[in-house]
């Protein structure tokens, strides 16, 4: 089976200003990576659809929701906290950002392929259920993981997070729910500061990294903490929150993975997924050296490509 691809233009009416780490140009640095390597016309490629509703409602609350449509500014843009700017367009890049993410799920579940990966932004992972922050309005991975569970009725979903930066959205949405087994890498202390609130959840295995953090602790650790947890758990479904700030290029963060761990992290995953034929759907996060994030980008997807189990 053929790897999926989704992304929409409508990404494009999430306005950043251009100090803004998050803005328009990461997708097209990933876009003109994969195409240099080769690998933009071994995928295929569907444009994402508007979130539902009652898909966004499964992970945030009416109120906040609400509150968003309220607050969206007519021209200019605002801030909704210290990081995350919204512009009048961003509430739509969001809807189509979380709807692609659930297409791309619901294209796995009918078996149209066995990997999605899905470009777009803003990205999720920050947004907590009545809260955005850190770039992130709306969860795309909660709500992509609560529309697996509930709509197609599964029962184990494993949730990786390799960002720089912990997912406390995802975890805020998700603990201690035990459809989910969430697995978050970070470095710490850092940003988002939620590595403390650890105990208060039974689905969550942390993997704290000190700043300077290389590719070989990096590997052990997700060797030892994730792979045979997620084994255990044995996941019908595995969602992939794919942020690449950790590399060392990145102005983001202070890990210093390189670009082929992102190589190594895809075939950890399939070799998880195999067994089972278990679908994986990956969904961007963070990423903010262009280079960089198109280079791991095209390392992450290319054993999929290559796999096409």
């Amino acid at each position: 089976m053929s790897v999926a691809y989704f992304t929409s233009e409508e990404h494009f009416s999430h306005f950043t200003d251009e100090e803004h780490p998050e803005h328009a140009m990461r997708i097209l640095a990933i876009e003109q990576e994969l195409k240099a390597r080769h690998l933009w016309d071994q995928l295929i490629h569907i444009k994402g659809e508007e979130a539902t509703i009652p898909d966004i409602l499964r992970a945030h609350s009416k109120g906040y929701v609400d509150q968003l449509h309220l607050i969206q500014p007519e021209h200019g843009h605002i801030y909704v906290d210290e990081d995350t700017q919204m512009s009048p367009g961003s509430l739509r890049a969001a809807l189509w950002s979380a709807g692609s993410c659930t297409s791309a799920l619901d294209a796995l579940m009918r078996n149209d392929y066995q990997h999605a990966f899905v470009a777009t932004r803003p990205p999720g992972h920050h947004a907590e259920h009545k809260k955005a922050m850190g770039f992130c309005f709306l969860n795309n991975v909660a709500i992509s993981a609560l529309r697996a569970a509930d709509q197609h009725h599964l029962q184990r979903i494993a949730i990786l997070d390799f960002d720089a930066h912990q997912g406390n959205g995802t975890i805020d949405i998700l603990g201690n729910d035990h459809r989910f087994m969430i697995c978050s890498s970070f470095q710490h202390p850092f940003y988002p500061y939620s590595h403390y609130q650890e105990g208060r959840y039974n689905n969550l295995i942390n993997t704290p990294l000190e700043a300077g953090t290389g590719s070989a602790t990096f590997r052990a650790e997700i060797e030892s903490a994730w792979l045979p947890a997620v084994r255990s758990f044995a996941p019908e479904l595995i969602i992939v929150s794919a942020g690449f700030d950790a590399h060392r290029d990145d102005p983001m963060a202070e890990l210093c993975l390189l670009d082929d761990d992102y190589h190594w992290l895809a075939d950890q995953i399939i070799n998880l997924a195999t067994p089972r034929s278990t679908p994986v759907l990956s969904i961007l996060e963070g990423g903010y050296h262009l280079g960089a994030l198109g280079r791991c980008v095209a390392e992450y997807l290319q054993p999929f490509v290559k796999h096409k189990a």
